[in-house]
């Protein structure tokens, strides 16, 4: 044992006399801190070792990650359900991302509150309000990067909003993004940044920081009281910044650890998600529901923009010698209001949406959708394919004259277009098995609308649909990895020949000729559609705003007579593809 000890300092003493070790221990280790040590003085150092975790943890995800919007996503299913200890490693990594906003937040609004900012700290209070800058950056740009739903459509409300300052907005969105959408292109750019220009930047700005406050010096208590007390950094304070640091440590481990990082299912750019930021941005959104229009530039742009201008030019305006806060009424107030109304806003934020039927039931499915998809096991990417497929098996499905094609036109095509490749009111729905994970189980109690809330522009429900039907269509859109061939505009005939006159006369410059579809939706099935019986035909032909029918659907036919409203329904009722 004393063999090992004698070599060890006889290491350690070669590297001294080359390195110079001791000199910069004892630098470190005996900064003197006026008035002694303090729990108020260990947000510092937790930050430095954030900042190390982040780094850390970052490097090992790095080692795996492929960012790209073809494999990202994929990459970070693999990190977090197949390699060992990936997932407590993202976890560290993604609440270690909230944990540095969270400190780096209680440091600045210590140092506001014991006026450290004053007697010749100018510059180490501007440096510590760019730290502020970089770690919301990191934060911003590290949210995309696992290319889940919450990650795409939350950056693009970002982006979009970036987008909508004056002047420099289109251009700085354009950079941002890498042209107009959120592509591979975004997603490599963000990356660039997340792990070579903010690491860099942080870097730099932790050594001049750190550089400034030896100089400076520690600002001490806001009274004079203790001026004779003078303490070395070590032993007490590297205690108390220890435990400190050893308490969110394990904090951030039993998160990481039970509450696995969020992972959901793959972007789905054609997809109705309810986007909603990450918890340290929801201030700003919320304020944004009470500036509408033009005005969402006062919570996006001026405040945000007048908070930092005071930040920084807050050693220039308050040239008192006055530390303490309670002598300093109006900033303490000010701190006070603004901490308390960004927490307020954030509850503001879940509550409102917790009260909103619509919504409430929407961000709960998502996040259902998330839990789902986080608990089943990875499943490898194909060679030459970009997206895992789920079912293994896909095949496009026979179309022409299917049963599930009929349920299609009569219930789906007016939403999601007559080739289901997207519509007007819905996303497209090929390759809906390999954009999302799901089972013909979930899909089928989805079209069913269990729980969900109809509302004017949300999909409705279609319980009407019998289970052994929705099951088929069900089926029959996992299997969909082609646009359907029969699109709108097709030709079609009715089993009693051509369309009554007054169908042509009143429907045709709309629906088509022989109701293949134009301006209005294909009228293909229409009778089997929910609430399209050939009696609900002539009703909504007397009066279609009581079937929910907006423009350009008229308020109603004053020229058609009962006899030829029964025709036209007779005629649409009996409506079959040509290829029939």
């Amino acid at each position: 044992m004393s063999a090992t000890i004698s070599r060890i300092s006889k290491l350690y003493d070669w590297l001294d006399e080359r390195a110079g070790v001791k000199q910069l221990l004892r630098g470190a280790l005996d900064e003197p801190i006026r008035g002694g040590a303090r729990w108020a003085y260990v947000f510092g150092s937790t930050l430095l070792f954030l900042f190390a975790l982040q780094a850390i943890t970052g490097i090992f995800l790095a080692m795996y990650y492929v960012p790209s919007a073809d494999h990202a996503h994929a990459s970070v299913a693999f990190i977090q359900k197949a390699v060992p200890g990936g997932a407590l490693l993202r976890g560290l990594h993604h609440y270690g991302a909230s944990a540095m906003v969270i400190i780096v937040v209680a440091h600045i609004a210590q140092t506001f509150l014991f006026g450290a900012y004053k007697g010749k700290r100018e510059l180490l209070w501007i440096v510590g309000g760019l730290l502020l800058l970089i770690i919301l950056g990191f934060a911003f740009t590290g949210y995309l990067l696992p290319w889940d739903q919450d990650a795409y459509f939350g950056t693009k409300v970002g982006t979009s909003i970036a987008g909508e300052i004056p002047v420099v907005g289109p251009v700085q969105q354009r950079i941002m993004l890498g042209g107009t959408e959120l592509t591979s292109l975004t997603l490599s750019r963000f990356f660039m940044v997340h792990v070579f220009l903010l690491p860099l930047a942080m870097a730099l700005l932790v050594v001049l920081h750190i550089y400034l406050f030896r100089r400076a010096g520690a600002a001490g208590p806001t009274h004079n009281k203790d001026d004779h007390k003078v303490a070395r950094f070590y032993p007490k304070q590297l205690l108390k910044d220890s435990i400190f640091v050893l308490i969110v440590f394990v904090a951030l481990l039993l998160l990481a650890r039970f509450m696995p990082a969020r992972l959901g299912p793959q972007a789905d750019p054609a997809s109705d998600f309810l986007a909603r930021p990450a918890w340290y941005f929801l201030p700003l959104f919320q304020l944004l529901k009470y500036f509408p229009g033009k005005w969402s530039l006062i919570p996006t742009v001026v405040l945000p923009g007048i908070l930092f201008a005071l930040i920084f030019l807050l050693p220039f305006i308050d040239r008192r010698r006055e530390r303490n806060p309670l002598r300093r009424p109006v900033a303490t107030a000010a701190l006070v209001f603004l901490l308390a109304g960004s927490v307020g806003l954030i509850a503001l934020s879940k509550y409102q949406d917790s009260m909103n039927p619509e919504f409430s039931h929407k961000l709960n499915r998502q996040e259902e959708e998330a839990n789902k998809f986080l608990q089943t096991a990875f499943q490898p990417q194909e060679i030459g394919r970009s997206i895992p497929v789920t079912p293994p098996d896909v095949v496009n499905p026979s179309v022409t004259g299917s049963a599930p094609l009929k349920i299609f036109f009569a219930n789906c095509a007016n939403c999601h277009g007559a080739d289901a490749n997207g519509g007007t009111f819905g996303p497209s729905l090929v390759n809906l098995g390999r954009r999302r994970n799901l089972t013909s189980e979930d899909l089928a109690i989805w079209i069913e609308g269990h729980g969900r809330e109809p509302s004017p522009d949300s999909m409705p429900r279609y319980n009407q649909l019998a289970e052994e039907e929705r099951r088929n269509i069900a089926d029959w859109l996992l299997k969909l990895i082609e646009p359907v061939e029969a699109t709108a505009g097709e030709p079609v005939s009715a089993i009693n020949g051509e369309p009554p006159a007054s169908f042509s006369a009143s429907c045709a410059f709309c629906h088509g000729d022989r109701g293949e579809g134009s301006i209005g939706p294909p009228l293909l099935w229409v009778t089997s559609k929910p609430n399209r019986s050939k009696e609900d035909l002539i009703k909504l032909l007397k009066n279609p705003r009581s079937y929910g029918l907006d423009d350009p659907m008229p308020e109603s036919f004053p020229d058609l007579t009962e006899d030829e409203m029964r025709k036209i329904a007779d005629w649409l009722e009996r409506l079959r593809p040509s290829q029939q």
